[in-house]
């Protein structure tokens, strides 16, 4: 039986810091088990490339303006691709859903997730952007990723920049002081370990460089969160995108499903698992069995984050 990871810091302080930084970051979370099986999983994602498969438009390649290569670097809708289902189990960490919790309330919504990776020594570049239209005045206050590292990231292999409280009075600023390059001087680089965890606003101005050189592979899950009554007056996860009763059902059917499985995993065995309520009006909603079948795709239509 695994030992559980101490996690240094409480679910207020890391509140704290996340709604001062608009990010905080969790060293150690993740179990050194379950991080291999994330590494097992996302490995045959990624070396099954983007050809000949389902869903075509879940896989996201780019061409390299300099060198003229295809690379392959974001796959979305995951849950379904993970062969030994880790991605699901990941997705009822508990102290990340009380920390969810904490910071949503008790309707919180796991909307969109997203295996993004760079491959050794020519991982494509993500330009300096926000998650979102900050400009868009329908966009709910607060809404999140949780950012699953599966690999250490430094300079080297392209490691996450980001202008810490840039997500506060965002919509007063220009684009052009948005949307500006690495060099920028309140940009601050992010190092990690593999089975840390952030939480970052989808409003932090925040990117990457290509990896350079001999840089190792980089992978990082990434699973959104919004408050379902928000999500509901913004008009989905992103305006435009309009939920269905399905959807929102067979996402909170989802949640429940993983916290089952969660369960069941043998690094997991001496956690508290999170007790988990559908949010009001979907409380009929009935919790599978253990070994009931649940839509592991519940998607809604198509952009780069949903």
């Amino acid at each position: 039986m695994e030992a559980q990871t101490q996690v240094n810091i409480s679910i207020e302080e890391a509140a704290n810091a996340f709604l001062r930084d608009g990010y905080v970051h969790i060293p150690g979370l993740l179990n050194p088990a379950e991080v291999a099986a994330l590494q097992a999983d996302s490995a045959v994602i990624i070396e099954g490339g983007y050809e000949n498969v389902e869903h075509p438009s879940d896989y996201f390649h780019d061409v390299l303006p300099d060198t003229g290569e295809d690379v392959f670097h974001r796959v979305q809708y995951v849950f379904p691709k993970a062969p030994q289902g880790s991605f699901v189990t990941l997705l009822a960490q508990p102290f990340v859903l009380e920390l969810v919790q904490h910071l949503l309330g008790k309707d919180f919504l796991c909307a969109a997730e997203a295996l993004v990776f760079k491959m050794p020594g020519n991982g494509r570049e993500v330009t300096i952007h926000t998650d979102c239209d900050p400009f868009d005045e329908r966009m709910a206050p607060l809404i999140f990723n949780v950012d699953y590292y599966l690999d250490s990231s430094s300079l080297e292999n392209g490691c996450l920049w980001v202008e810490p409280g840039s997500h506060r009075g965002i919509e007063q600023r220009t684009p052009e002081e948005v949307f500006r390059g690495l060099n920028f001087s309140r940009m601050q680089p992010l190092p990690v370990k593999a089975g840390d965890v952030l939480l970052h606003n989808v409003r932090l101005i925040h990117g990457s460089p290509r990896s350079s050189g001999a840089g190792a592979m980089r992978r990082t899950l990434y699973y959104e969160f919004q408050s379902l009554g928000e999500l509901l007056k913004q008009g989905g996860p992103r305006p435009g995108f309009a939920p269905t009763e399905s959807f929102i059902r067979d996402r909170i059917r989802l949640l429940m499903h993983a916290i089952n499985q969660r369960q069941r995993a043998s690094f997991a065995q001496k956690e508290t698992p999170f007790v988990y309520q559908a949010p009001s009006g979907f409380e009929p909603i009935a919790r599978p069995a253990l070994d009931e079948p649940v839509n592991l795709r519940p998607a809604l239509g198509y952009n780069k984050y949903i």
